[in-house]
């Protein structure tokens, strides 16, 4: 209920799809959220359905259909934007800012659904594994689980948009009370040709920022005195771990699927398998991937081995992160729970470059000079580099990723 009015899809918006654009395209967000929520309960219908009889099933189950997403979703015209600000602040003005994070984070996963749901060689951003372009343009399907997997995480954006709501409520204020950003968006823009960067950059880059900064933004919640919203933000922090853990999912299925990283069975060495299945999407089940194992030699002695196929991964993953993302990774880091999300350490940290001052070593030994050095040219601003390696270096480097965006 909305307002006191039963909420509902207008005729003719019957399959999944169709709905997630309709969402997309709904300008109230308390609306938005609702109507969300609502097409998560159909759809859940439809997961129940399936490998049923039809006399067994006492309503028609959904259909995915078609759609076309928008370049924008739209907003209240009484909304202003800015540049997002550093930092999250607390009170209602942190509240705000994570109420708008949300709004985005629910357009992602439906744009996911309506954008790359049906998809080619080309929107996938893979290579093929063939090396040739005879299937590029040949159009695919999603398997089942890809869907059941971002209604799940559009339903919990909106979910956590209607808790802040009801918090901003108590705190006497409301979405849209401030000037929000659209940060988000803007990588989803950068993204919508690739479905493989839209898993690396939003999910697996941008989402795993926010696992970081969350336990700091829940601290400060809770020293302002504000208990109930740090309690909020908790519960939210543990499903976004989930929302990391799907892009990782989808990022290794497309990397498998269309790229050959992965055997049949989703195994590695060591035994490890990131349970990506090229057709029984249901038999998935998501198992923690490391990049390495030990293995004990005669000597007794450990012997550090790494996974040949998540070496793989790791580097895709890289070189994607590398060409898309706009900002740049800086510790601290949240490991414990980025590897909850599938995200060693591996993952990540060979794409930090920091300022020597920070006294943390950059990897692969490549430093930021300190503020007091002053470089002749942006290539020498990296050390132990020369050529076309340190252009290309110092170009990758931006501006710190805001807590605000994530």
């Amino acid at each position: 209920m909305t307002g006191g009015q039963e909420i509902r899809f207008p005729d003719g918006c019957n399959s999944l799809l169709e709905r997630c654009v309709h969402l997309m395209h709904t300008v109230d967000p308390i609306e938005k959220a609702d109507l969300t929520l609502l097409l998560g309960q159909q759809w859940n219908r439809t997961i129940e359905a399936r490998g049923q009889q039809a006399t067994q099933v006492d309503f028609k189950p959904m259909d995915i259909g078609r759609a076309c997403p928008p370049d924008k979703p739209l907003r209240p015209d009484n909304l202003e934007f800015v540049r997002p600000g550093y930092g999250v602040k607390v009170g209602k003005a942190g509240s705000l800012s994570l109420a708008n994070v949300e709004q985005w984070a629910i357009d992602t996963a439906l744009d996911n659904m309506a954008r790359f749901g049906y998809y080619t060689q080309t929107t996938a951003g893979t290579a093929l594994k063939d090396g040739t372009g005879d299937d590029q343009d040949k159009e695919l399907l999603m398997p089942n689980r890809f869907f059941d997997d971002f209604m799940q995480m559009a339903c919990d954006e909106a979910k956590h948009f209607k808790w802040l709501s009801e918090r901003l409520e108590a705190l006497g204020a409301r979405y849209g009370d401030l000037p929000v950003h659209a940060s988000i968006w803007d990588s989803c823009t950068d993204t919508a040709r690739s479905a493989l960067a839209r898993m690396a950059i939003v999910h697996m880059t941008i989402e795993s920022r926010g696992l970081d900064v969350n336990p700091a933004t829940i601290a400060r919640f809770d020293r302002s005195g504000d208990a109930d919203s740090a309690k909020m933000l908790q519960k939210i922090h543990e499903d976004e771990v989930t929302h990391v853990q799907i892009g990782h999912r989808w990022f290794c299925y497309l990397l498998k699927k269309h790229e050959g990283i992965g055997s049949a069975s989703g195994a590695g060495v060591g035994g490890q398998a990131n349970g990506v299945d090229d057709e029984g999407e249901d038999s998935y089940e998501f198992r923690q991937v490391g990049s390495a194992y030990s293995e004990k030699l005669e000597d007794g002695s450990a012997e550090e081995i790494v996974d040949p196929v998540e070496a793989q991964r790791l580097k895709r993953f890289q070189e994607v992160v590398k060409q898309y993302f706009k900002g740049s990774l800086k510790p601290p880091f949240n490991a414990a729970d980025r590897e909850k999300g599938g995200l060693t350490k591996e993952w990540y940290e060979p794409l930090v470059v920091i300022r020597e001052r920070t006294g943390i070593k950059p990897a692969a030994g490549r430093r930021l000079p300190s503020k007091k050095e002053k470089p002749t040219s942006e290539a020498e601003a990296v050390s132990g580099t020369s050529g076309a390696e340190a252009t290309e270096l110092a170009a990758s480097v931006e501006s710190p990723v805001k807590a605000e965006e994530v």
